[in-house]
């Protein structure tokens, strides 16, 4: 995790965090129901599960539309972006490679705009 002042600077950083630790608790979630048998404690862990999962996609939505404020943060956004298995977008994110692509693309303009010239 980058240090404190990283987080401050560029905000991208906690979401990627935040979107860390909902991948960790969809995980687990999952591997408790892939372990039981079908019946009431299945049921019950499959809908914590199928909650969990939501909350990530719906999460990812967020972070892939999120623009970085700093250069640090495009590279940290994508190189995480890069990271995450292709299933967990593509059922409910048709298109997002676009959106999150105009994204990236847009913050390094603005990025490019306000810093300093050599």
């Amino acid at each position: 995790m980058p240090g404190v002042a990283a987080a401050e600077l560029d905000p991208i950083f906690t979401l990627i965090e935040q979107n860390r630790e909902l991948a960790a608790q969809s995980d687990a979630a999952a591997s408790i129901s892939t372990r039981l048998d079908e019946g009431p404690e299945f049921d019950a862990a499959d809908e914590i599960t199928g909650e969990r999962e939501a909350a990530l996609r719906q999460h990812l939505t967020l972070l892939i539309r999120s623009k970085p404020t700093t250069m640090a943060g495009v590279v940290a956004l994508s190189r995480y972006v890069a990271s995450i298995p292709a299933w967990r977008l593509s059922e409910d994110e048709d298109g997002w490679h676009q959106a999150f692509l105009r994204t990236l693309a847009d913050a390094m303009d603005e990025i490019s705009r306000t810093e300093p010239k050599s």
